[in-house]
């Protein structure tokens, strides 16, 4: 029971310790935040403040050019990450990064290459103390400065439409002076300019961007290395193009008695291009004179290359990139043979048999055909269809025979030819000839 008397009178102090003079206590804490701000008020705390990405000024860069040197900034320590500075609160916040003035003079320029970054910020004054950044020197690559002039060489970016081909592209400057360090300047094999000729038909005109590029194409980008131009302009021709055959034509004297027979060719029609008043005259592309296809002394087949370039009009061009112009051709060439065709009896056909007379054919003792010609004419011609005409009545007037003759006699027969069939001798062949014998019987009544 007295244990729980002794409890209730704690609990009932603290409370009373507690909630006793609140009010008091309340307007203690309200002093004592007026008193502090009073003191911030009269007081100008200085505290710190950053800045990233401030540009380091290079002084006195014209004793370098004095000796003929040059300079590269290395590791890009002309650009500060972070600059710190301590600033009283009353112009802290009004203090702007163009208001830190970071600077590099040459003339404190170390045997390694480095000169060290000083600080300042002349606006505020002594009010801004302990400048620094995250690096304290800038690296420099410091060389000979030389100069020398390169070729422009231009590289075509899309294509034209189809039907349409790049006649020629040409740039105002084809040189270009570039001077920086001598090892960047040495690195430089040329410079290139990308031409963009998609969509472009007749002439048009662009401008391109100038890029500098060592040996192997690659790019060459220092900041170091000048120019004396940035682009140039480029003047795009397109031409027309078209589709021609080619005819190939042979010159010199075969060997006796051969003939060309015809071509095989692995070109037979090209596509070329040019301005249009020199296309529209040329309908094909032929192979004459001396650069075409000699066949003097050939009795066989002859293969020979023809270049095509050579034989292209002046002003005209072949219209695919890259085309390989080389032609194989080959002349076919076959040598004439001859050949003897006995004629057949029941093939030749008599006319013009004058009166009083009959006539036999005496087959033993025909004369065959001796013609000449390439081997397939001359397969052409067979006993077995070959025809002719005895004319008798022509024999007899070339003879100076004014009566029908009696007896056996040999009498030319005429037989058709192809043109290329051509004949050695003509052919003959035997007829008897017998006269008509009178009948008494008949003789006396017609008395």
């Amino acid at each position: 029971m007295k244990g729980g008397k002794m409890k209730g009178k704690i609990g009932s102090r603290i409370r009373s310790i507690f909630f006793s003079h609140w009010l008091l206590k309340i307007m203690s804490l309200l002093l004592a935040f007026a008193l502090w701000f009073v003191v911030i008020s009269t007081n100008d705390p200085v505290d710190e403040k950053r800045f990233q990405n401030i540009k380091v000024s290079l002084l006195n860069t014209d004793l370098l050019a004095q000796n003929g040197q040059v300079y590269e900034i290395l590791d890009n320590t002309d650009i500060l990450r972070t600059v710190t500075f301590d600033a009283p609160r009353s112009v802290r916040n009004s203090i702007q990064p163009e208001d830190i003035v970071a600077v590099a003079d040459l003339t404190n320029l170390t045997v390694t290459n480095t000169v060290e970054i000083r600080f300042s910020c002349p606006k505020y004054g002594d009010q801004v103390q302990n400048i620094s950044g995250n690096i304290e020197y800038v690296k420099l690559n410091i060389e000979k400065e030389t100069r020398k002039t390169v070729n422009i060489i231009w590289n075509q970016t899309g294509s034209v439409n189809e039907g349409y081909m790049v006649g020629d592209i040409s740039l105002d400057r084809t040189r270009l002076e570039i001077q920086g360090p001598e090892s960047a300047i040495n690195e430089i094999s040329h410079a290139e300019v990308d031409v963009d000729v998609t969509g472009i038909t007749g002439t048009g005109k662009a401008s391109g961007t100038i890029r500098l590029v060592d040996e192997n194409g690659n790019e060459v980008n220092r900041a170091s290395v000048s120019r004396n131009l940035d682009s140039v302009t480029i003047t795009v021709i397109v031409w027309n193009t078209k589709e021609v055959p080619v005819v190939y034509n042979c010159f010199g004297t075969l060997a006796e008695d051969c003939q060309v027979t015809g071509m095989e060719t692995s070109v037979d029609t090209v596509r070329i291009a040019g301005p249009t008043e020199l296309l529209n005259k040329v309908t094909q592309l032929e192979v004459s004179g001396e650069e075409g296809i000699n066949i003097t002394g050939a009795f066989e087949d002859e293969m020979c290359i023809v270049h095509l370039g050579e034989h292209l009009p002046e002003g005209i061009y072949f219209a695919e990139k890259n085309f390989n112009d080389a032609a194989e051709v080959k002349v076919l060439i076959e040598k004439a043979e001859e050949k003897k065709i006995p004629l057949r009896a029941e093939n030749i056909q008599v006319i013009n048999v004058p009166e009083g007379v009959t006539c036999e054919i005496v087959g033993a003792s025909s004369t065959p055909l001796v013609a000449k010609g390439l081997p397939g004419y001359m397969a052409l011609l067979q006993s077995s269809t070959l025809s002719g005409v005895v004319d008798v009545r022509a024999w007899m007037e070339d003879s100076n025979l004014s009566e029908p003759p009696e007896g056996e006699y040999s009498l030319p027969v005429n037989v058709s030819l192809l043109e290329e069939q051509e004949k050695i001798s003509t052919p003959a062949i035997v007829l008897r000839f017998t006269p008509v014998q009178e009948d008494e019987g008949d003789t006396e009544e017609e008395r």
